[in-house]
């Protein structure tokens, strides 16, 4: 009995849950508000009995993708420090790749000349 009251009551709480998920994603794309889209989706399916599961799903939506764009800014950030000093490195590396070459060279004088002392 009590197996079948859950049951109905998870049921009955999917279709509200899928039609969240299915407005989430168009919602970011036309530019509204989280927050707007998620008490619209409550006040849409607002039944006693589902408030308090909607509710948790949905402050739990709104969490999952506030941590997605920050997670998603922190990267982009990342993506274009990483390039900025790769630009500033870029003289260093040139000044390196000579300063190895000047290297190697004198090492080869260097052999030559230990070779002609003994």
């Amino acid at each position: 009995m009590l197996f079948k009251k859950r049951a109905r009551k998870l049921a009955a709480l999917k279709e509200p849950v899928g039609q969240v998920l299915e407005m989430l994603p168009t919602a970011i794309v036309k530019g509204d508000s989280l927050e707007k889209t998620l008490l619209r989706a409550a006040l849409t399916h607002a039944n006693p009995q589902n408030i308090k599961r909607l509710a948790a799903l949905l402050v739990g939506g709104g969490v999952a993708v506030s941590l997605a764009g920050d997670w998603l800014r922190r990267r982009s950030y990342r993506a274009a420090l990483a390039k900025e000093m790769k630009k500033q490195l870029a003289p260093l590396n040139k000044k390196l790749d000579e300063l190895e070459k000047q290297n190697e060279e004198l090492k080869k004088q260097n052999e030559q000349l230990r070779k002609q002392l003994r």
